[in-house]
């Protein structure tokens, strides 16, 4: 019931790339305000919708299918990053999300990220190049 109204009064997604950007190699994104997680489940939200969307006609393991081969598991890491240099990194193991308004990529750490911690700046590693997206930081997992 705690996490319930954690994520019902703390819960946000937050832009972190007001405009799209070209993901290559490394981009370091400094928050106008630190950001942090309310679950351990929080994640980082890579929007490809300008990339890949599921047409009505498209059967949804057709469109998974079509998804990873775009975007390969473990070709996209990330790392929160806190004031005092401490990292906690964060992975695209094949897992997006999708509606009939978009795609989005989720990069969320093994171990879950730690709560009650303020994270500076975060650094995204890619090992393809993907053009025209937007990356949001959402604190909570329901």
């Amino acid at each position: 019931m705690k996490v319930f109204f954690l994520i019902l009064f703390l819960g946000k997604s937050v832009l972190l790339t007001p405009t799209p950007v070209i993901l290559e190699n490394t981009l370091v994104l400094v928050p106008k305000e630190p950001i942090s997680a309310v679950t351990s489940g929080a994640s980082l939200e890579i929007d490809v919708s300008s990339i890949v969307m599921k047409s009505k006609e498209e059967r949804t393991v057709e469109f998974r299918a079509r998804v990873k081969k775009l975007f390969p598991p473990h070709t996209i890491k990330a790392n929160l990053v806190q004031k005092n240099g401490e990292k906690i990194p964060l992975i695209y193991a094949g897992y997006f999300s999708f509606n009939n308004k978009g795609t989005w990529l989720s990069l969320s750490s093994e171990s879950g990220v730690p709560t009650g911690k303020e994270f500076i700046t975060v650094e995204v590693i890619s090992k393809i190049k993907i053009e025209d997206v937007t990356i949001h930081w959402r604190n909570y997992k329901h």
